[in-house]
């Protein structure tokens, strides 16, 4: 499977929030790091085992994601790929509409997923989840 094809198959997976179609998509020493995710998601998850286990927590969170408008660019480095998407999703305890944009960063190794870094708005996740959030 291509780079590309690979973070395609991500994109569809989150979409399906197929954990076990997620896990065969890793690598074993897979690193994933969201550094605006608020707690207590933490930043950054290293190994297949805890970042299969990370994710593990989306069904009970959020419907699938519904991510779209998705566009891929390759970078220079060797199995580096920029993505950009929008979400479309209902965070399940409140019942709240969530739509999010993300720019993420994936490397792609043998065909499989060995890193990525996905940006996202945190007051979008938090207002999805009921929080209010005011200006100064």
């Amino acid at each position: 499977m291509s780079g590309e094809q690979v973070v395609r198959t991500y994109i569809d997976i989150m979409n399906r929030l197929d954990l076990d179609a997620f896990a065969e998509l890793v690598t074993d020493d897979v690193e994933v790091a969201l550094p605006y995710a608020p707690e207590p998601v933490p930043r950054h998850t290293a190994g297949k085992e805890a970042v299969v286990a990370l994710y593990g927590g989306f069904p009970s969170l959020v419907a699938p994601l519904g991510f779209h408008d998705l566009e891929i660019t390759p970078l220079p480095g060797d199995g580096e790929f920029l993505a950009t998407y929008r979400s479309d999703s209902t965070m399940l305890a409140t019942g709240l509409p969530y739509r999010n944009d993300y720019i993420s960063l994936f490397t792609v190794r043998g065909g499989a997923l060995a890193a990525f870094t996905e940006y996202f708005d945190p007051l979008v996740f938090r207002q999805a989840q009921g929080a209010t959030v005011t200006g100064p």
